[in-house]
């Protein structure tokens, strides 16, 4: 009788790729909440906009919630959650720059907070030891 099939153990730099995914998703969650609760501000009493601002908060939770998902899927070894994470942190990086050509302020924060995060997430799910575990699992 086979036993089961032995998996790779998950690197330290996949594991750290994990753990920043599960901290935005958690934080995004947070923010849909307190943007959800916006609607309850003094001076929100026009109902399309209460609506407004509540499908934006659900619509930031539901996407925290799908950036957790994917987080448990690369840490399962999941090859469509990693190559699912790297399109969802460069599409992320793509609205960061079109929000700053937009809004025309020159700050230049947002995307080099998100080309960090975006390197720090998704270069080792591709390189070195990341590679190798995806390639076997």
């Amino acid at each position: 009788m086979a036993g089961p099939e032995e998996r790779a153990s998950l690197p330290g730099s996949v594991t750290f790729s994990v753990v920043l995914m599960y901290l935005g998703g958690i934080v995004q969650m947070g923010l849909g909440i307190i943007i959800v609760f916006l609607r309850y501000v003094p001076g929100m009493t026009d109902g399309e906009i209460t609506l407004a601002v509540t499908l934006v908060g659900v619509g930031i939770i539901l996407f925290g919630l799908f950036v957790v998902s994917l987080a448990s899927g690369v840490a399962r070894g999941s090859r469509a959650s990693r190559l699912s994470a790297t399109i969802v942190l460069l599409l992320g990086w793509v609205l960061f720059i079109v929000d700053l050509v937009i809004s025309a302020d020159g700050d230049w924060s947002g995307v080099l907070i998100q080309t960090a995060i975006a390197v720090a997430v998704i270069l080792p799910l591709w390189v070195g030891a990341g590679r190798r575990y995806f390639a076997v699992s």
